[in-house]
């Protein structure tokens, strides 16, 4: 009777400990990410206001330069650089700005959130990670 309730606890436990572990490496469902002609159109449609103020506001043209301001959308350039779009993948390269982490030049997707706001999710890397949440400000 003892290795009985002995090995129905050890079940229980275990099953338990896998429900946990499987709970942890849920990824959370969001919408399908924008393809390549959503995400120029979204990028043209005025500046991307980062929710994080380090992120500051993105303003993309259609010639494929990019201008990073920071504090306000409006003024002179904090840190400019380039953009391209390949397949549904925008990439950048700023001069200096995000050198100092490893964000001077990278490429990321983007999926819609919610009531008009949106995420660029890293891409090329070894695991997927969002890079910044914004909306569109004109």
């Amino acid at each position: 009777m003892t290795q009985f309730v002995v090995r129905n606890t050890m079940t229980a436990r275990s099953f338990g400990l896998a429900v946990m572990l499987g709970s942890l490496f849920t990824v959370p469902v969001h919408a399908e990410e924008l393809d390549g002609e959503a995400v120029k159109q979204l990028a043209l449609q005025g500046a991307w206001e980062a929710e994080h103020a380090e992120y500051g506001f993105w303003n993309w043209s259609e010639d494929g330069t990019v201008c990073l301001r920071v504090g306000s959308k409006d003024g002179k350039c904090a840190d400019t650089g380039t953009w391209n779009i390949a397949d549904n993948v925008l990439c950048y390269e700023f001069t200096w700005w995000g050198e100092t982490v490893g964000e001077r030049k990278g490429c990321f997707t983007v999926q819609p959130i919610d009531d008009g706001r949106f995420e660029t999710l890293f891409h090329g890397g070894p695991m997927v990670s969002r890079m910044f949440a914004f909306k569109v400000v004109k």
